[in-house]
């Protein structure tokens, strides 16, 4: 069986997945907690003069997000 990811949110020791996986019998998973989203206020150093593009760093984020879940599954088939 292929392994693959599926996103969800974790509160007060329940997991609810954003969709229904196809799974009819118990399988084994692997939990991932993924550090919390967080703005940034103020900027020094070298980039104190630059404006943030919230919405490039969004967008960057996910494209991140989606290649780490890929590279994740790649390792976990890798060992199998």
């Amino acid at each position: 069986m292929m392994n693959y990811a599926i996103e969800g949110i974790y509160q007060n020791g329940s997991i609810e997945l954003i969709k229904t996986p196809e799974f009819h019998k118990p399988v084994e998973v692997m939990v991932i907690f993924l550090e919390n989203n967080k703005k940034i206020k103020k900027i020094g150093g070298l980039f104190k003069n630059f404006t943030v593009d919230y919405d490039q760093i969004e967008q960057d984020l996910k494209e991140l997000k989606r290649n780490s879940s890929a590279h994740i599954l790649e390792e976990c088939e890798n060992k199998i």
